[in-house]
């Protein structure tokens, strides 16, 4: 029997025969027992009465025991479970043997320089998109066996989510938007599709339009092509609200700007019961990024209740998965941003629900909080033999 497994924020969590098995990420498990235990012993410090009058206790405490992590991939090897991690500025691929939980979970690489994202995996070989400090990331090779890592794409673009399949490999990329002094405007072109293949090292457009972007690209067993398409600019709201809605948002602004101005200079904040000068600058829980867009999950949620979806999730519904043979496209579930190949069928994630697509029907499988890839244990077809010596091109 297949396992699909799948990340729910930072704990993993492995669905096979009808039953969810959940655990923890070692390495950001062991990353915030050892921060705690830093901070603990740093707090003298900043544990008088002096620091209290001057109101940066709190602030230390929260700052220093602050972890930023997530789970960026998943991909199955043999009987352990890659995944990929970043946790305050370090990154790397770990595996963890499902057939014994016990076992010590295998390293295969680390970095704190270069940040790896998706993973797919096909034999020894594991296909990742790296990313270092600037906005712009690259296509790589991951060698299991010798944690050997190298890059194949290069340039002023986001290239990432690779799939790898026999010489071929597949991404998505998408140009950085950049002004006349050459500064990075925050803005990518419409991601398009590629085929980078590995013994000529030529790249060749698949799939590209102006109106949408195309992300995720997977080839079946069946040798179908299935990716993501979403629009390049999402329906915009009612413009006579947006009008009515300008006075109060400058009386926002003038607001935040006074408090941030107080907490700079005092350590406080305007209003009672609220002393952390950390808390009004955090991006709100509701919002998250999605393969670089910015979704507003509340919102999402409630428009999917709206359209009495009872297994909606957040993902806006203009995200299509779609099925390609010989250039004819077929939408086979909206609201999705990650998906997998199994025997019983496609199974798709809406960032609150594991679903399978199987003959035109959508059945749920789990629940989760917030699940924004999932892998399956169904072997990669056309997987590249070793022999043909990859790292020796």
């Amino acid at each position: 029997m297949e396992r699909i497994a799948f990340a729910d924020g930072e704990k993993i969590g492995v669905y096979e025969d009808g039953k969810v098995t959940y655990f923890e990420a070692e390495n950001i498990k062991r990353y915030r027992e050892y921060l705690s235990s830093k901070t603990k012993s740093e707090e003298w410090k900043y544990g008088g009465e002096g620091a209290r009058f001057r109101g940066d206790y709190d602030f230390y405490r929260e700052t220093r025991q602050r972890v930023y992590a997530s789970l960026n991939g998943l991909s199955f090897y043999g009987d352990k479970l890659l995944y990929s991690y970043s946790v305050n500025g370090s990154s790397g691929v770990y595996g963890k043997n499902l057939a014994d939980e016990k076992e010590q979970e295998s390293h295969f690489f680390t970095s704190s320089e270069e940040e790896i994202l998706s993973v797919h995996g096909a034999g020894d070989l594991l296909a990742v998109t790296v990313q270092g400090d600037e906005p712009s990331s690259s296509i790589g090779i991951l060698d299991l066996k010798t944690s050997e890592l190298r890059t194949y794409t290069s340039g002023d673009s986001l290239d990432k989510n690779p799939f790898l399949f026999g010489n071929d490999l597949y991404f998505d990329t998408a140009g950085l938007g950049r002004n006349a002094n050459g500064e990075f405007t925050g803005k990518y072109s419409s991601a398009e599709i590629c085929r980078l293949n590995l013994d000529t090292l030529e790249i060749e457009e698949i799939k590209k339009d102006d109106k949408f972007g195309y992300i995720k690209p997977k080839i079946a067993p069946d040798g179908a092509m299935y990716y993501i398409r979403r629009p390049v600019k999402e329906k915009k709201g009612n413009p006579f609200l947006e009008m009515l809605m300008i006075p109060v948002r400058i009386f926002q602004a003038i607001a935040l700007f006074i408090q941030s101005f107080v907490v700079s200079w005092t350590g406080k904040s305007l209003t009672t019961g609220s002393e952390n000068p950390a808390r009004g600058r955090e991006k709100k829980s509701n919002e998250i990024f999605v393969e670089g867009n910015l979704i507003e999950a509340d919102k999402e949620l409630k428009r999917s209740r709206r359209a009495k979806d009872k297994d909606g999730g957040f993902i806006p519904s203009s995200w299509k998965l779609i099925r390609s043979v010989n250039g004819k496209e077929e939408i086979l579930k909206s609201g999705v941003c990650d998906f997998c190949f199994g025997e019983e069928g496609v199974y798709v994630t809406n960032g609150r629900h594991i679903l399978l697509l199987k003959d035109g029907k959508s059945q749920k499988l789990v629940d989760t909080e917030r699940c924004l890839c999932v892998a399956s244990s169904l072997p990669a077809g056309g997987v590249r033999k070793r022999e043909d010596d990859l790292f020796g091109l």
